[in-house]
């Protein structure tokens, strides 16, 4: 079955089990975890600050991990089976260095605040709802019927183009069409689907969607085929009008090509909720790029928020607990998206 794996182990039933939640990611939701799980887990938490001794003790017998990071970096690991990832990308796991009969599964759940967050991008784009408000606090009705000033846009009728098909894009494409947008899409390969899309193409179609595109959409995951994939010569095939807006991994775009595109107008403008560089123990108030994208007008820059909802935590530690449950019952896991090493020999 795509997307699960059935694990076998050689414990006795209903042995207590230890999963690890490595740094505060993943730390901060041990005792949400624990009120949701319903087999015997045993949940240790080490934090950034706490590495070395404790760090090394826990991994020693973890069963399980939960971590946004796994490498070479870590201690041994002996025991570990699952690395359960808290969140949708697995990027940031170096494959080389996860033991040869560890499943790696992924959890999503983040579809609707992203859709809803890229919804509201567009939206705002076209109705510019908090320049309207400022403007007339100030005592200027030029945007208004009452003195036939100026008009804004509408979605209807507007073309997005969603770059990857997987949750976020079909969430986002039932939407738009809600909106009575013109909604394409392209993913890796070309198949039929039940979404309610005017077309899905395979990726080889990416420079005609980002030629007829007057919204353009990334969603798709980072790895070696997306890294770069939309470059300076794909942003000059963009409408003058397009905008982009990037949920996905800011890497998938290349950065100096899009600062130049927004600051040249090449592209109408951007909305990035993802970026290049984040913040550190050290250096808490990072720039989120080399290039100064916080002085462009024709930008909105969000702190990686569209999946960030009230929501989200819930449902996905929910998720993460059910998965844990189900590998303590020798039961077929979900989302896997690495298969151990010793399964596939």
């Amino acid at each position: 079955m795509p997307g699960s794996h059935r694990h076998v182990s050689c414990r006795k039933p209903h042995s207590v089990l230890n999963v690890l939640l490595l740094n505060a990611y993943a730390a901060n939701h041990a005792e949400r975890l624990r009120q949701a799980l319903t087999t015997p887990w045993v949940v240790h938490t080490v934090r950034e600050e706490e590495a070395g001794a404790k760090l090394e003790a826990a991994l020693r017998d973890a069963d399980a991990l939960v971590s946004t990071r796994y490498g070479s970096t870590l201690p041994p690991a002996p025991k570990l089976k699952l690395i359960q990832i808290p969140v949708a990308g697995h990027d940031r796991l170096d494959p080389v260095t996860i033991p040869p009969d560890c499943v790696v599964c992924n959890v999503h759940e983040h579809e609707t605040g992203i859709s809803e967050y890229v919804m509201l991008a567009m939206l705002d784009w076209n109705v510019r709802l908090s320049h309207l408000d400022a403007s007339f606090r100030a005592g200027d009705w030029t945007g208004g019927v009452a003195v036939a000033g100026h008009t804004h846009g509408e979605l209807s009728g507007k073309k997005l183009g969603i770059i990857g098909f997987g949750r976020i894009g079909q969430a986002l494409a039932r939407r738009a069409k809600a909106f009575d947008m013109r909604v394409s899409a392209v993913t890796r390969a070309s198949r039929p689907s039940a979404q309610p899309l005017d077309e899905l193409a395979a990726m080889e179609h990416l420079d005609t969607l980002m030629a007829q595109s007057d919204f353009i959409v990334v969603t798709c995951p980072l790895n070696e085929e997306t890294r770069g994939l939309i470059d300076a010569r794909r942003l000059r095939l963009c409408k003058p009008s397009a905008v982009i807006v990037n949920v996905a991994r800011a890497q998938v775009i290349e950065e100096e090509a899009l600062y130049k595109a927004l600051h040249g107008r090449v592209i109408a403008g951007a909305v990035l909720d993802v970026w290049y560089s984040y913040p550190t123990p050290a250096d808490q108030a990072a720039r989120p790029s080399r290039f100064p994208f916080h002085e462009l007008p024709n930008l909105i820059m969000t702190p990686h928020c569209s999946a960030w909802t009230d929501g989200l935590i819930e449902r996905r530690w929910r998720f993460i607990a059910g998965n844990l449950d189900r590998f303590a019952r020798n039961e077929e896991l979900r989302n896997v998206v690495i298969r151990p090493k010793a399964a596939a020999q």
